[in-house]
């Protein structure tokens, strides 16, 4: 039986994997996955999916660090609670980074990505 202190560990570790599987067809060409984006109107799709795939292998690894952060953590509340802002701050700052990415995606027909 799974001792409760590594429930959330596993649980947040596991929620990384999906990340990871994402950032490897992305970088794979599969722009798609990332907002719809059209991957022949970019400028530099090559250069764009090296970007968002490092921005997205960050956040799953930022939450692998949680999870090691949250194992560390175990029964000590204030510890836990250090390791979750610690990621929330972290994963959020890198998801804003993806959506400034995408943004400043620079299409052919200088058109921002299309929906």
């Amino acid at each position: 039986m799974l001792n409760d202190v590594l429930i959330a560990p596993l649980l947040v570790g596991l929620t990384s994997l999906p990340v990871f599987v994402i950032a490897y067809y992305v970088r794979r060409g599969r722009l798609h996955l990332i907002h719809g984006i059209d991957a022949s109107r970019l400028v530099d799709p090559v250069g764009f999916a090296i970007r968002i795939s490092r921005l997205l292998f960050a956040v799953g690894f930022a939450m692998l660090g949680a999870a090691g952060g949250l194992l560390w953590a175990g029964h000590d509340a204030g510890r836990g609670q250090a390791v979750v802002v610690a990621m929330v701050v972290v994963v959020n700052l890198l998801g804003l980074a993806l959506v400034v990415s995408v943004a400043r995606a620079r299409m052919r027909d200088g058109a921002p990505p299309r929906r």
